[in-house]
């Protein structure tokens, strides 16, 4: 069903079948395509929704108009999956990229260009403020595992950080994280470094004491892209266009720039520690590197 799906998409694309074919009605303006968009993090919405916002104009004039709106429930990972699938309450998600399996999965189309390039891969650890001296002293992967990873259910960097033997504690939902490592449960929050900062604001406890860690950076690849419901029509194909549009005019960059100048700074900074796990990339008909501008592209070495 995911090939039949996926060549449906990709005829959309190559010969513009979303012009001709029902998205117009033959001298009428078409009703405006309901675009609903969810992502729970705040700190990466504003540019993932600016970003959805920029593809739908690039193809404007290929397309009819658009209503783009923001879901703001907190639907957790597998609630938020199954309302894409079903194509409502929400048609377009940003999440990490996950491998095509099962029956939930088919009824998804993930855009393969990894909408914040390598920089979703770097994070940034979370620990209560007692535990900073120990930080402080972790230079490598051993020391680490002798420590608890705090993780949301069914997040794919649980299979991650089990792949590279670490403990983890993924019983919570992200809602309910902060206040379990607050309360012991683990030892510290693996978040990314472009989401770390303005969560931990976000979810301080009242009396404080939760702390990020300073200059301490894990890294392994998470591209994350746009997943859209097969029940949105052409809405995919759309998207992928003015994606493609986007990073050939250079406007996706300035954007991502835009928004992540001073994260895109710490992980070049001179006295970070970093720590590489190893991840296998979901099996998507990802594009090449060579199409990513250079700040964008995945990390390939430890270096």
């Amino acid at each position: 069903m995911l090939k039949t799906l996926h060549k449906a998409w990709w005829l959309f694309l190559v010969f513009g079948i979303g012009t001709h074919a029902g998205w117009c009605a033959t001298g009428e303006s078409a009703p405006a395509v309901e675009v609903r968009f969810w992502d729970s993090t705040e700190g990466r919405l504003s540019y993932e929704y600016e970003l959805l916002q920029l593809a739908l104009e690039k193809t404007a004039d290929d397309y009819p108009a658009y209503d783009l709106n923001r879901h703001d429930e907190d639907f957790g990972s597998l609630r938020g999956r199954r309302a894409l699938a079903e194509g409502y309450p929400i048609n377009v998600y940003a999440a990490p990229a996950r491998d095509k399996e099962g029956p939930l999965e088919a009824q998804i189309i993930s855009i393969p260009i990894p909408i914040l390039g390598g920089l979703m891969g770097y994070r940034q650890l979370i620990v209560r403020e007692d535990s900073l001296p120990t930080m402080a002293e972790v230079t490598s992967e051993d020391q680490l595992k002798r420590l608890t990873v705090g993780q949301g259910q069914r997040w794919p960097d649980v299979a991650i950080f089990r792949l590279n033997g670490y403990p983890v504690n993924d019983t919570g939902r992200y809602s309910n994280l902060f206040t379990m490592l607050e309360q012991r449960r683990f030892d510290y929050l693996s978040l990314g470094i472009i989401e770390a900062r303005q969560e931990l604001a976000s979810h301080q406890p009242a009396n404080g004491g939760l702390a990020l860690v300073p200059d301490l950076y894990l890294y392994y690849p998470l591209p994350v892209v746009f997943h859209v419901s097969a029940k949105a029509g052409p809405l995919a194909a759309r998207l992928e266009q003015g994606l493609m549009r986007a990073l050939q005019d250079g406007s996706m960059e300035a954007l991502f720039q835009r928004h992540f100048a001073e994260e895109l700074a710490a992980i070049h900074g001179e006295n970070r520690r970093l720590i590489v796990l190893e991840a296998p990339l979901p099996e998507l008909d990802w594009i090449p590197q060579s199409q990513l501008p250079p700040l964008m592209r995945l990390r390939t070495s430890a270096q």
